[in-house]
């Protein structure tokens, strides 16, 4: 799973699987959050996102924020029967990442502005909330811990007016 720069919204699926088992069929992904909500793209009808064998790597369009995602993949047959399924925590954190590289660009503009302790307090507070949302995920496999300092993040950025 991965972001890009640009494209916040976007999540990328690459199957890295390996060996061949003839009965699989189809493939679905799930993106769950803390709360047991699942994100698809606008216009899914399903609680999930197909995903065709033949298509490799997935883009799925669903984020409308930073999250913390449990991602399940289901290798299915033909009639649907869920033969593998791997399951395993991530951390989504590009609104935010690309709002700190912001800032950072502005402080060459502004070279004074790093004095300001209010501003420098809060980008501080900024990166630690980012930083241990990906440490709630990777060494804590905390989905909820994690997804508090994404939101905590977020409220910085949506309120930059008042913080920055």
């Amino acid at each position: 799973m991965s972001q890009s720069f640009g494209t916040p919204s976007v999540v990328t699926a690459t199957d890295t699987s390996t060996g061949s088992d003839a009965a699989i069929a189809s493939r679905k992904i799930t993106l769950t959050t803390y709360n047991g909500t699942t994100l698809v793209p606008a216009g899914t009808t399903t609680t999930f996102v197909a995903w065709p064998l033949l298509t490799n790597p997935l883009s799925i369009d669903a984020l409308d924020k930073d999250y913390a995602l449990s991602i399940r993949v289901d290798w299915l047959d033909a009639g649907g029967t869920v033969l593998y399924t791997k399951t395993q925590l991530y951390q989504f954190s590009m609104y935010n990442e690309e709002f700190y590289y912001s800032l950072t660009s502005r402080q060459s503009s502004v070279p004074s502005i790093i004095m300001d302790n209010v501003y420098y307090m809060n980008k501080l507070k900024l990166r630690v909330n980012l930083d241990s949302a990906q440490q709630a995920v990777f060494y804590g496999e905390d989905i909820s811990s994690a997804q508090y300092c994404l939101d905590a993040a977020t409220e910085l950025r949506l309120n930059q007016n008042k913080y920055f």
